[in-house]
Formats: C-alpha cells, sequence, structure tokens
C-alpha cells in the first residue's frame, strides 16, 4: 500500500463480534464447524472440472507458502497447513481421475464440516458478485465526469496490536495527529484526491458498483482495454445503501438487488449523491493489463476462478479452504423479467473476501465478467449451506 506505514502499539481491544480468528498461532478457534457424516450430502458437482481444478491449484499454491507452525481449529479438531495441503493435493488427483467414480472417491476420503449444529439450512445467505465492465476516458471530459482513484499518497496504514492479534487501521496525518481518512462525500465533494485519477467513467453509480464489485474492466475509446483491481480503501465502516433504501421505505427489503437499487438512483436523481454519500467507505485501485487468464486477484493474493471462488469471513473460515455449496442459482430471462431458480451444488474455494461478508452466514459467490454474471450476481440472494472438506486422517481431535 502506497504511503508511509506506522506501527502504533495500543492496549487491549474488545473481543471480535460474531467470531473469532481462526488463524492465530498457536490454536485458534473457528467458526461453530460441525462434521457430519458424508454420506448425508451428495457431493455431486454441477460445474465444469477444469475450473474446479484451476481453483484447486491455486488455494494449493496458496497453503503451500503458509508458515507449517500455524494451526487451524475446525471440525472439533486442530490442524495444520500441511493437512489442508494434503487435502488439496488429494482433492486435485480425485478431479483428475474418472469421472464416474469422483463423487464416491470424495464421499469415502473426506470429511465434512457444516457452520454450527445451531445454524438452520436458511441462515446461510448466499449472495454474488462479479467483474463489471465500462466506457471510460483517460481525460475528464463529458460524459465522463467522474473519477476512478488510485491509492493516495497520503494514506497511511497503521497496525495496532492487541491480545487477538493485529488490527489495521487507516487513516491520514494533521498536525501530527492521525486523523480518519476522508469519507466518500469528503473524497467526492472537496476534490480532496486530484492529481490521483486512473481514469473517468460516465455515471457516479458506475464508480459505485465498481466499488461495490472490487474490480471492473474499462475500455477507452481508442479500443484499448485495462483491468481496474482493488487496492485499498479509506478505512472507513461499509453501510449499504439497500438496507437505507429499505429503512426509508423507498424499496420493500425482498425487493433489495443490485438492479433495483440502480434503477431508483436513475429514476431519483435528486436523492442520488445523499444515497451514495451514506456509505463512507471508498475504494482505490489500480490499472493493469488485461491478458488471457487475468482476472481480480482475490484477498488471498490468487486471480479469481468464476463459478468457485467464494468471498467469506476470513476471521470464521480458513483462507484458501475447500468447501462444498448447496444453494439455488437463477435462471435470468433478462434485466427486466424476474429470474426462476434452480438447484446449484458446487465445491468452492475461500479465495477472497468483502467488507459487506462479514460472520458465518454470509457468502459471496464470484460469477465472473459479461452479461450473465452481471445480471446473476444482481439478483442473488438466496439461502445455502456450506461445508467445510477435509481428508479423512488429518488433523488432531479436539
Amino acid at each position: 500500500m502506497g504511503g508511509l506505514r506506522v506501527w502504533l502499539a495500543v492496549g487491549f481491544i474488545g473481543a471480535i463480534m460474531g467470531c473469532a480468528r481462526p488463524l492465530v498461532m498457536p490454536v485458534a478457534p473457528s467458526a461453530d464447524l460441525t462434521p457430519v457424516s458424508s454420506a448425508q450430502v451428495v457431493l455431486s458437482d454441477d460445474g465444469d472440472r477444469e475450473s474446479l481444478a484451476r481453483a484447486v491449484r491455486a488455494s494449493l499454491r496458496y497453503w503451500q507458502g503458509q508458515d507449517p507452525e500455524q494451526r487451524i481449529q475446525a471440525c472439533g479438531g486442530s490442524y495444520r497447513v500441511q493437512d489442508f495441503v494434503a487435502s488439496l493435493r488429494r482433492f486435485l488427483e480425485i478431479v483428475h481421475s474418472d469421472e464416474g467414480a469422483t463423487e464416491a472417491a470424495i464421499t469415502r476420503e473426506f470429511a465434512l464440516c457444516q457452520v454450527g449444529s445451531g445454524q438452520q439450512s436458511g441462515d446461510l445467505l448466499v449472495t454474488g458478485y462479479y467483474q463489471p465492465r465500462f466506457k471510460a476516458s483517460r481525460k475528464r471530459v463529458a460524459p465522463f465526469l467522474y473519477p476512478v482513484y488510485r491509492l493516495p499518497p497520503d494514506m497511511i496504514q497503521a497496525r495496532t496490536f492487541a491480545a487477538q492479534g493485529e488490527e489495521a487501521t487507516v487513516g491520514r496525518l494533521d498536525g501530527g495527529r492521525l486523523e480518519p481518512y476522508w469519507t466518500r462525500a469528503e473524497i467526492e465533494t472537496q476534490d480532496r484526491l486530484r492529481g490521483n485519477e486512473l481514469c473517468y467513467l460516465a455515471d457516479p453509480a458506475e464508480v459505485f458498483v465498481l466499488q461495490v464489485q472490487g474490480s471492473g474492466v474499462v475500455e477507452f475509446a481508442d479500443g484499448s482495454v485495462r483491468q481496474l483491481l482493488f487496492a485499498g480503501t479509506n478505512g472507513r465502516p461499509y453501510r449499504s445503501i439497500g438496507r437505507l433504501l429499505a429503512d426509508e421505505g423507498r424499496i420493500p427489503l425482498a425487493e433489495i438487488d443490485m438492479p433495483r437499487i440502480r434503477r431508483y438512483l436513475d429514476e431519483h436523481l435528486d436523492e442520488r449523491q445523499r444515497i451514495l454519500h451514506y456509505n463512507e467507505r471508498y475504494v482505490f485501485f489500480r490499472m493493469a493489463e488485461v491478458g488471457p487468464d487475468l482476472g481480480p486477484v482475490g484477498s488471498m493474493g490468487a486471480v479469481l476462478t468464476p463459478g468457485r471462488s467464494v468471498a467469506l469471513d476470513e476471521a470464521c473460515y480458513p483462507k484458501g479452504g475447500l468447501y462444498f455449496l448447496q444453494t439455488e442459482r437463477p435462471v435470468v430471462l433478462g434485466r427486466d423479467s424476474e429470474p426462476s431458480w434452480q438447484p446449484m451444488t458446487r465445491f468452492v474455494l475461500h479465495q477472497d473476501s468483502g467488507a459487506a461478508i462479514k460472520g458465518v452466514g454470509r457468502l459471496d459467490f464470484f460469477w465472473g465478467s459479461g452479461d450473465y454474471p452481471e445480471l446473476a450476481a444482481g439478483v442473488m440472494k438466496r439461502p445455502g449451506r456450506l461445508y467445510l472438506l477435509m481428508k479423512k486422517g488429518s488433523g488432531v481431535g479436539g
């Protein structure tokens, strides 16, 4: 991250709400993942094998680079880094084996854990995200008037230390004091970041969508295409404008999704700035070339795989872990029609995180880029079940 780094030691910080961190040495608590019999779950995957293998290899590389002394507590036991490596290696071997024997081999060789015994099937809310594509300009010329910013050089990332580990604080220096960084409203109305523009979009709602999704593709008038990848935030808390619109009675809560929010903003231009500024969190980007295998990079540090990578709370679930997801996917007929839904059962990898993805009951599914991913991500808000998979015989019983 650009700018000065300040390291601050502070006193005790209160316990993290919702769940505890899974990757603190020597052994850390995690989300309440309860062992279940693999015979009770039909491990039938409705995705393609190539994408699954690619996502598994990315998680395998992640675990191979971790401190081997780390211990992760889950499924009633304590696991080592090498247990995750062994699980992913064996799973990859099975994926590359005879297709007809895959489900039986996984059922036979892997243990499953579901989110806590007290959780009901509908307690996991599954949403979706995608990589949007926008027209853009390198210069501020109508209609491209709304900037996308790089990480500002005056931003400071501080680290605070407490009993639970390290906490990240983002701010700026003001008279020698560390102050919170500018809010969304201050950035957009007070011209605080002049000179840090990467490009300009034609609609402030597009800038907001780009920030919600965390990455995007922009196309310039000369035909060149670039990726905008997540670089950091202003450290302000995320506040949902969908929740605001529901609380104010603008849109019924059951109808809140991205297409409905966009439609409301387009139809109420006099309210748009107030609504967008309700969320003080602001996201900064970096620009990258677009290659055949290049996509958005998740918090795990690897390129996300459409239909396989998911975002979970890293304080609850082991990053890079292998999971089995049961939910529903939309059959989207068009932008102005209601989708129907069909079952989706999919092996997925925890390779990303998000400001709104907090606690054990949230999962964000990465759809990719294009028309269907945009439509699917916009309406995805379904209940689901999630299971962590670990190779049998790994770990130490807790």
